[in-house]
């Protein structure tokens, strides 16, 4: 076989399967909207609604998506189910206000959300938001809520 074909060959068949890709998540700016609040050292819920939002993009199964608290940017992927995916983010010394009256230098905020697609438009999951400061305990807090994410308010098809 020559070079030429091969090469085709191999480039017809990395096309064909970056489009049967197993996900059916669209792509998009989502609503992140609690469900449940497990844990909330410091009301972090309460400080940061309006700004619980991805902005998920998918290339394979790569995930990023930029996040709405600290300007966050996750990275994670679609799992082998193809109807799950994972993604993790942190930022460094970020000052911010916790109990909304504590100012704080953090070392570290981390996230990391896990999610199964519902539909097209929707997916729920859960996520782990911890402040971290190593010189005060007053500042070191976490957030673990389960959510569904919503693309602008557009409902599942078969859902009344």
């Amino acid at each position: 076989m020559s070079t030429l074909r091969r090469l085709s060959l191999t480039a017809l068949l990395a096309s064909t399967l970056a489009g049967c890709l197993p996900y059916s998540q669209n792509e998009g700016v989502y609503e992140l909207i609690p469900t449940e609040t497990l844990r909330d050292d410091c009301g972090l819920l309460e400080q940061f609604q309006g700004n619980l939002q991805l902005n998920l993009q998918i290339a394979g199964r790569v995930v990023r998506a930029d996040f709405g608290v600290q300007n966050m940017q996750l990275l994670g992927y679609v799992l082998e189910d193809g109807e799950a995916f994972t993604a993790d983010g942190s930022v460094a010394n970020v000052s911010t206000t916790v109990d909304g009256t504590n100012e704080c230098l953090l070392d570290q905020v981390r996230v990391h959300l896990d999610a199964t697609t519902v539909c097209a438009t929707k997916f729920s999951g859960q996520m782990r938001l911890a402040y971290d400061a190593n010189n005060n305990t007053d500042c070191t807090c976490e957030m673990w809520i389960r959510f569904d994410g919503v693309q602008g308010n557009t409902r599942c098809e078969g859902n009344p």
